[in-house]
């Protein structure tokens, strides 16, 4: 199957009830006036990185960036290593995109580890047409230049914590303990949340993540936090009893495996006849010691294109 048939045949997997549009008015028109607390008080994590010798690339990265119509050949992978955790996270760049590496790494740095840990890889990739991004299978696809929004960071990684089942509630976006908070609420964060129940525990886990790590609370800076207050609580207490998953601090203690190393240039697209010399192949194993987490197929793709 193409890359683009895969990816888009994933979204069909999510719960039916996750799926629907949601009815309630929004709080306010964007998460934009969270930005700023969020970028003040989670601080990027230290690290190193080195790239990849030429001819390979993760296979979801190759995926990913066929699915988008780019050329494999044209991306670049490193190996980040954060100091809290023994092993690197793998990423992809586009030569193309907009977004230098350094902000792709600071700001992937700057979610909690606990929460870090449950994306596989990112991949930066350019789009003419504006920004957008989405998960797939716990790997993230941002477009064109991000511009230091943490907030699609959280995001995107929040659909991890949701559907790779890191909270007690397997998936929480489809549980009958999220959908009773809900039904106590007036309101959903904003209209992205109204998309459906996926996109709305993505929203409110960016507001959690503030409410957790701004001091002063979201009460802080909204208001009107009573009118969605029951999702943001929900979550707060999954991800506590889940080990603090949005607070910093501590260091992995499980990962997902890498997508395997694969040759850019094989499969039935041949990108005009390009060849490389081929490195030797990059080991991506897992240390002994880290917990594997279980691989679930997903894909947000199909309604999650949080555009900026």
């Amino acid at each position: 199957m193409y890359a683009s048939v895969i990816i888009s045949l994933a979204f069909s997997l999510l719960p039916i009830s996750s799926r629907a549009a949601l009815d309630k008015p929004p709080l306010r028109p964007n998460l934009d006036y969270l930005e700023q607390g969020l970028l003040d008080n989670m601080h990027p994590t230290h690290s190193t990185w080195d790239i990849w010798g030429p001819g390979w690339i993760p296979e979801d990265c190759k995926a990913m960036t066929e699915n988008a119509g780019l050329n494999p050949f044209d991306v670049e992978t490193y190996n980040v290593k954060y100091d809290d955790c023994d092993t690197a996270w793998v990423l992809c760049r586009h030569t193309s995109s907009p977004d230098p590496l350094i902000n792709m790494i600071d700001l992937f740095g700057r979610l909690p580890v606990r929460t870090r840990q449950y994306v596989r890889h990112m991949i930066a990739l350019p789009r003419p047409e504006g920004g957008y991004a989405y998960n797939w299978n716990g790997n993230i696809a941002m477009f064109n230049r991000i511009n230091g929004d943490l907030t699609v960071f959280l995001h995107e990684s929040a659909h991890s914590l949701d559907l790779l089942g890191a909270y007690p509630d397997k998936p929480l976006s489809s549980s009958d303990n999220w959908l009773n908070n809900y039904n106590q609420d007036s309101h959903v964060p904003d209209p992205y949340a109204q998309t459906n129940q996926v996109e709305n525990v993505a929203q409110n886990t960016v507001v959690d993540a503030y409410n957790l790590n701004v001091p002063g609370d979201f009460a802080g800076v909204e208001p009107e936090w009573q009118k969605i207050f029951h999702q943001y609580a929900t979550i707060q207490t999954a991800q506590r009893d889940a080990g603090n998953l949005l607070v910093p601090g501590g260091t992995c203690t499980s990962r997902l495996t890498n997508g395997a190393p694969v040759p850019q240039g094989s499969g039935a697209k041949r990108w005009l006849g390009r060849r490389v010399a081929m490195a030797p192949k990059p080991d991506v194993a897992l240390p002994d010691g880290l917990e594997v987490i279980p691989n679930k197929q997903f894909s947000t793709e199909g309604k999650c294109q949080l555009h900026w």
